[in-house]
């Protein structure tokens, strides 16, 4: 490690080892220990995150060796957290659930080079090609950014010609529909006068805010992003990248699986019943009574 961490960030290069994990069970343990978490009639709350995970997947790939080392050697921290929890806590006397904020993709490279379509998105060409095309379109370039999957216009510009918002969108939409690597494209008036519960336009008006997200919002065709060719990234509406577990574990929790649709929403009010308390403000999420040992 001190080899390494000289031309690597210095201590910076922990979190894209196994080792930042090793040290978050630590620093775990040293808080349960030195707060005597666990020890009378009061309900305690530990959050913890493994993130060492994301660095190497972003780093190698979802199917490298290098995360499948750092998963294995992660599973033998929570077996030391969990056994510390036993015998500090009580076997049976403390409830745990293990989540993910997100999933991954395989890396594109991988997928082309055994036949399975992917691709890379060119982020810089893609905002020339819009940029010239707005310009030759309506005389003026109109587009004040493009990022995260988002065009957003620049509104000064529009009043000062006389363009409409959402004319224009719609003009865009039809547009980069056409371009390659989009696999669809919404206008901002659509995620906020149409209601859609289902698939991916579902989630991507969930994730809309009127006051912050663009004026146009463009999905990639399947396992393309805008990275590097050696490893992977997140941030799609796609399976691969919004499956994630729920795992629950212990007091109040019953041995089964399921195979039922669980959204992360659910987790909040299954923990806040579990604890017999009230749901935090703006709950949406259901119960998973189905994991509750009564």
């Amino acid at each position: 490690m001190n080899a390494l961490k000289s031309k690597n960030g210095n201590i910076n290069i922990l979190k894209s080892t196994p080792y930042g994990n090793n040290l978050t069970t630590d620093f775990a343990i040293a808080a349960i220990k030195g707060e005597g978490l666990g020890k009378d009639e009061y309900t305690d709350v530990l959050a913890l995150s493994y993130s060492c995970t994301d660095y190497v997947g972003h780093n190698f790939g979802v199917s490298s060796k290098e995360i499948e080392d750092t998963y294995l050697r992660l599973d033998l921290d929570l077996q030391r957290l969990f056994e510390f929890l036993d015998e500090q806590v009580g076997i049976g006397e403390y409830t745990v659930f293990l989540t993910a904020d997100h999933g991954a993709v395989e890396v594109p490279q991988f997928l082309m080079d055994n036949r399975v379509p992917a691709g890379y998105f060119n982020g810089k060409e893609f905002k020339e090609k819009v940029e010239n095309f707005v310009t030759k379109r309506f005389g003026e370039n109109i587009i004040e950014d493009i990022s995260n999957e988002q065009i957003f216009l620049d509104h000064k510009k529009l009043k000062s010609l006389k363009l409409f918002p959402k004319k224009v969108q719609q003009i865009l939409v039809d547009e980069i529909i056409n371009y390659k690597h989009i696999n669809k494209a919404y206008t901002a008036s659509a995620m906020s006068s149409s209601y859609f519960d289902s698939e991916i336009e579902a989630l991507l008006q969930r994730g809309y805010n009127q006051k912050r997200s663009g004026d146009v919002l463009f999905v990639l065709n399947p396992a393309t992003i805008s990275y590097s060719r050696t490893g992977s990234t997140h941030g799609s509406y796609m399976n691969y990248d919004t499956h994630v577990p729920f795992l629950l574990y212990g007091a109040g929790i019953r041995k089964g699986s399921s195979y039922e649709y669980v959204k992360i929403i659910d987790i909040a009010p299954t923990i806040s019943a579990l604890l017999g308390i009230s749901f935090p403000n703006a709950t949406f999420g259901q119960v998973r009574s189905e994991a509750f040992s009564r």
